[in-house]
């Protein structure tokens, strides 16, 4: 009867602790609300040196090493690179009350951002929202905590459509050299064949917008700074038809009407698109090349990426 007993408390114990562990992983990988399928992080394959070697490539002016579980920064600083939380969807995209503040540098590379992909469509949609976490201690620190600090490090930049003959222009941050690469990014859809530059009609021509450096939060999110805030964002046209936002209390489905030619042209030059979004902004366009680093895709090599310096 004893040895019954003692061999029935193993098997609870044993049970439990499968049930812990299946807990723990999904707390990480699953979305409480089922709003999107979220997979294992997309850099779960490397180590924290590693990871934290994307930030040190891609914003050498600010960051030079990572040493004891921080990245190291220019100034002497120094940023925990992992605080050891688990974080799931809800958390990271959906919760509208959890701000900057609750991430870390190695939380904004969660999902794998699959430069060079096929553009998404509604019967493939994409999984996760790689871009849409900008922790406060790197880009505060980059680009500045205030609207005054950021807004000093702005500079126009000649954009392709016109305005009563004139060229529009958006203003973006001159910090890592971000005006450099949308000044590439407009020669180059300027120097587009004409019948590339027709299928633009509605998204780059003759179109509302565009819109760059404008100090906000994230839409509904107060504790989170927008892109468009820091400097980095560009939006190429104001068609909400294509923004996941612009479609609440509707089922969901997949829209988007930028080609893929143009997504090549932004990607290679360090921005990513926000098409690629699960939550998807196809108008938006936001420079991260610590996202297109080799590594974190693994069909883009560093080479094809332009990083101003």
């Amino acid at each position: 009867m004893a040895r019954h007993i003692i061999l029935a408390a193993l098997i609870l114990l044993m049970s439990c602790s499968c049930t812990a562990a299946s807990s723990a992983v999904s707390a990480r990988t699953e979305p409480k609300r089922g709003t999107a399928p979220v997979p294992a992080p997309g850099p779960a394959g490397e180590d924290k040196a590693a990871l934290a070697q994307r930030y040190i490539r891609a914003y050498p002016d600010f960051f030079v090493a990572y040493k004891g579980g921080y990245l190291v920064t220019k100034d002497g600083g120094r940023i925990l690179f992992d605080d050891g939380k688990a974080k799931d969807f809800d958390g990271m995209i959906v919760d509208t009350a959890v701000g900057d503040d609750a991430f870390d540098p190695e939380d904004a590379l969660h999902w794998d951002y699959p430069a060079g992909e096929d553009i998404p469509t509604p019967e493939k949609p994409p999984v996760g929202d790689p871009g849409r976490i900008r922790p406060a201690a790197v880009f505060e620190y980059m680009y500045g905590s205030t609207a005054a600090e950021r807004k000093g490090a702005m500079r126009d930049v000649q954009w392709v459509d016109t305005i009563g003959g004139k060229p529009k222009k958006i203003r973006v941050t001159t910090v890592n050299g971000v005006d450099k690469a949308l000044t590439r990014v407009s020669h180059e859809i300027m120097n587009l064949p004409d019948d590339k530059k027709k299928a633009l009609e509605g998204i780059v021509y003759r179109v509302e917008g565009p819109y760059g450096y404008y100090e906000r939060p994230v839409r509904d999110f107060p504790g989170r700074t927008s892109g468009h805030a820091y400097g980095i964002a560009v939006d190429i046209n104001g068609d909400l038809a294509y923004f996941a936002g612009g479609h609440k209390g509707e089922p969901y489905l997949y829209r988007n009407n930028v080609p893929r030619f143009l997504v090549e042209i932004f990607e290679k030059n360090g921005f990513i698109w926000g098409g690629r979004w699960h939550s998807y902004d196809a108008m938006h366009f936001e420079y991260r090349p610590e996202l297109l680093m080799n590594g974190q895709s693994s069909r883009r090599s560093d080479s094809s990426v332009n990083c101003p310096r």
